[in-house]
């Protein structure tokens, strides 16, 4: 006799077969579950690697998301059987293994947003449930208190069924009965973007849209003398620079790179920074918030050009993940050491603590509505450096559209490939499609316009190339055929790299970025897009050879740039119909010339 069977599991069923679990073995005098154990801490350094400034670091069994491994299923009709065999085999393991980790936190407390979350974790894996604690806030349930959303995180492998591509079924997500399971995989954004994920469908369910996106705030002086406070978000899928960009902070030892580079004097010209997120946030119209009072950040190549974030991964009290050492025992960002498959690694990950970047004021929640929206979409073929997108429905559609290039923090295969990822955001939305948050931004976008406050909307090429070289190839997307311009890569030392072409530092963006928030740079419409689509033609501070270098124009003739666009729009709308479909015909075809 068994205590439950492959028939026994639905969506409903699996937590109350949990619970039932639980019983059992408190009835027989048990543990079933250790409930916000004080002593998380001194049971994850048992196996950490203790640098020598006094920070923690562990390792995961596999480096990046298991976003190929994951699955929504939102009905109990499209449950199918390799999922409740994943989900047996879970309930199999916790019946048999000694007591689970109960840790409680909340995302956005004391907001409209707020979520009370619940992580039941493996007893083997305390450094995950510990780091996902410390990345928010407290919360301690009253008596019988139940969660808003539950997250049981079972890294072991269970013996895990394929599914039909091959790649081994690992998380489950319930986004109507909230919860997830997560097997397999000891990544802590596993953990992390679970709950997210369903903090995002949370997020739309209050009237708001949860994006990919960070924030911060800053005032600048612009051209005319006058002041503003700037509340800008930042769009972009993990290894774009989000977090460069979104976390970047202008102080005594940065500003002289301006003034050097550029005979700018920074300092004069933005002042009173603050740090609020650089991960998901949930935009609403009339502010901003954020989820955490952590950041859990991409470190690789970080150095101190990046001030906030290096300053708070130095501190004693960062957490890391897959973070090599240097030769003094300190945690070290330059990638020489560690490896992933036989290449260098590019997904160090550390838990930061905002208030350690020395630019967090402690709120989580933006001082007034969102004015300045920038998405990254990198790009090889077609892109400026940075251009301005004047019309609604064009910047919803770049929305849509997530336009990217592929990353190993993203996965192993396709580093460097065009990919597209609706909203910057496709693993990470569930209960309503895409379509349902770009509408609602949109909406935001026009009411913003009418009532005299219109968002300043940028579009941003990073680790991109302007100008790369290509061949036409023929590709399959989506099941059809066609000729495909395809970027040329070479590999060096392990790293995958664009051939030809050039494309902006860190610094040329962060200058473009400051001068057009001040209204410092002048533009003329796009060649092609025209008025929708506004081209810099001078940026304060930027010699005007260098901004020609960047204009994709200089390497492509204009017949070419319109076949080039011809086959990236209709590329972009195959990848529409399948990640957001529902689009009003306006943004769907506001890139159509």
């Amino acid at each position: 006799m068994v205590l439950f069977t492959l028939d026994d599991i639905s969506i409903e069923s699996f937590r109350e077969i949990f619970r039932d679990i639980v019983r059992i073995k408190e009835k027989a005098g048990l543990k079933a579950i250790e409930r916000n154990p004080p002593d998380l801490l001194e049971r994850a350094k048992l196996y950490a690697v203790r640098y020598r400034n006094g920070s923690l670091g562990w390792t995961s069994n596999i480096w990046h998301r298991s976003e190929g491994g994951t699955v929504v299923i939102e009905r109990e009709e499209d449950l199918k059987p390799v999922h409740k065999v994943l989900m047996l085999r879970v309930l199999e393991h916790i019946l048999a293994q000694g007591p689970l980790i109960q840790v409680d936190a909340k995302i956005a407390a004391g907001t409209r947003a707020e979520m009370k979350c619940r992580l039941f974790c493996d007893p083997q894996f305390p450094d995950i449930a510990y780091r996902w604690q410390q990345l928010n806030f407290p919360y301690e349930p009253a008596e019988g208190e139940e969660p808003d959303v539950e997250i049981f995180h079972i890294p072991h492998y269970l013996d895990n069924p394929p599914l039909n591509g091959g790649e081994l079924l690992k998380v489950l997500r319930f986004p109507h009965h909230n919860y997830t399971i997560i097997t397999c995989s000891s990544y802590q954004g596993e953990t992390k973007k679970g709950f997210l994920s369903h903090w995002i469908f949370h997020v739309y369910k209050k009237g708001g849209t949860g994006e990919h996106a960070s924030l911060k705030e800053f005032t600048v002086v612009r051209a005319d003398g006058k002041e503003k406070r700037v509340r800008m978000c930042v769009w972009g899928l993990t290894g774009s620079g989000k977090s460069t960009h979104g976390l970047y902070i202008f102080n005594e030892q940065t500003a002289p790179l301006f003034k050097e580079q550029f005979g700018v004097d920074v300092l004069s010209l933005v002042k009173e920074q603050v740090i609020k997120n650089d991960d998901i946030v949930a935009i609403f119209e009339d502010c901003v918030i954020c989820p955490e009072r952590g950041s859990w950040t991409k470190t690789e190549d970080v150095d101190e050009r990046q001030v906030a974030i290096y300053r708070a991964a130095l501190s004693p009290r960062a957490l890391h993940e897959n973070t090599e050492f240097d030769e003094e025992g300190n945690p070290c960002f330059e990638g020489k050491l560690f490896q992933y498959h036989g290449k260098p690694n590019r997904n160090a990950r550390s838990n930061l603590m905002l208030e350690d970047t020395g630019y967090f004021d402690g709120s989580i929640v933006s001082s007034g509505p969102l004015n300045m929206a920038v998405f990254i979409s990198p790009g090889y073929l077609t892109d400026y450096a940075w251009v301005r997108i004047a019309d609604a429905a064009f910047a919803a559609k770049v929305l849509a559209d997530g336009r990217t290039v592929g990353h190993p923090a993203q996965g192993k295969e396709g580093v460097g490939a065009e990919k597209y990822a609706s909203r910057y955001c496709l693993p990470f939305t569930m209960g309503v499609g895409n379509a349902a948050h770009v509408i609602r931004f949109y909406e935001f976008l026009k009411k913003w316009e009418t009532s005299g406050s219109p968002v300043e909307v940028y579009l941003i090429n990073t680790t991109g190339r302007v100008g790369a070289e290509y061949e036409w190839v023929t590709a399959e997307i989506n099941g059809e055929k066609m000729e495909v311009p395809r970027p040329k890569f070479k590999e060096e030392n392990g790293r995958v790299k664009p051939v030809g072409g050039t494309g902006p530092s860190i610094e040329e963006t962060e200058l473009f970025l400051l001068q057009a928030a001040r209204g410092a740079v002048e533009y003329k419409p796009h060649p092609i897009w025209g008025e929708k689509v506004l081209v810099p033609v001078s940026v304060e501070g930027l010699p005007a050879e260098r901004l020609k270098e960047l204009d994709p124009f200089a390497y492509r003739t204009m017949e070419e740039m319109r076949s080039l666009l011809h086959v990236q729009i209709k590329i972009s709308k195959m990848h529409l119909d399948k990640q957001c479909p529902g689009l009003p015909p306006e943004i769907y075809n506001a890139m159509d010339f």
